[in-house]
């Protein structure tokens, strides 16, 4: 066409997406929609991976993590009736009913409400230990399953979900981040697009584990970034354990400060102290 520019030098158009930002995920999981967007490309890559996990099954059964019998996926039903579940957990904090102290006096939460069913003691408290600290990886879609489980009722009210993220310098250490390998089984037990891109940490702080709630606090404070759009998006957090809440209250502050809602927080386990555990 005459007076046309050469391909070279053509004027880029003007984006407002972040390079793996994608469109309303309630959309792209439209059938037949594709944009060549991360998450096209991701649930193809998920579909033949469970097609070739189909066909390897069938050749090999799989086997429970723990007792090492045979299974349809994940921990067999008998080892998972070993695991503590919290009974009559409020859904506002996740510990059980009444409340002894409810954590939300010392911090007000950012997320409307917790879903961690099972109570972190012996013997899933193994289990977590050794994917987050053996390279136990594989348990990351047996502790997802048992998860999904529970979150059937919540499928509709959420059109995303954020695993906490890791600093590099740790996920380069561990090799994998323990919850993204969780909430990689949720996102296809429920059919949720997974958020990993443009949602990063910006320090590895210290570990958690000897730190009461206040210090937690401290140690979250700005630890977050969040690097894509999200705004009116439905947005629920994923992480193994919720023990004081600092965490996943850190990071809702950065995903709604991004415009996203965060109407729940979703874990494997909730620490509970033993006050808690005889209630």
């Amino acid at each position: 066409m005459a007076g046309s520019l050469p391909a070279a030098k053509r004027p880029r158009q003007p984006s407002h997406h972040f390079p793996c930002a994608a469109p309303d995920p309630r959309r792209c999981r439209s059938p037949g929609f594709d944009d060549g967007s991360i998450w096209t490309r991701f649930e193809a890559v998920n579909l033949e991976r469970d097609l070739k996990f189909t066909g390897i099954a069938k050749l090999f059964p799989e086997v429970c993590p723990r007792c090492r019998g045979a299974t349809e996926r994940g921990f067999c039903a008998g080892c998972r009736g070993d695991f503590a579940v919290v009974a009559n957990a409020c859904m506002r904090c996740g510990l059980p009913r009444p409340v002894m102290r409810c954590p939300q006096r010392d911090e007000p939460w950012q997320v409307d409400s917790i879903v961690a069913p099972y109570s972190y003691c012996m013997p899933l408290h193994h289990h977590v230990q050794a994917l987050k600290f053996n390279r136990a990886r594989k348990l990351g879609r047996a502790l997802g399953l048992l998860l999904a489980e529970h979150l059937k009722p919540h499928r509709g009210s959420i059109d995303a979900l954020a695993p906490v993220p890791m600093h590099p310098e740790r996920v380069r250490l561990r090799g994998y981040n323990q919850a993204v390998e969780i909430a990689r089984s949720v996102a296809a037990e429920l059919a949720i697009p997974l958020l990993i891109c443009g949602i990063r940490r910006r320090s590895a702080a210290p570990p958690q584990t000897a730190l009461d709630a206040r210090q937690r606090l401290k140690n979250l404070h700005g630890a977050f970034s969040i690097e894509r759009r999200l705004e009116g998006l439905r947005v629920a957090i994923v992480d193994d354990v919720i023990t004081t809440g600092a965490t996943i209250n850190a990071l809702a502050r950065s995903l709604r400060a991004a415009g996203a809602e965060t109407p729940g927080a979703w874990a494997v386990a909730r620490t509970l102290s033993e006050r808690d555990r005889e209630a």
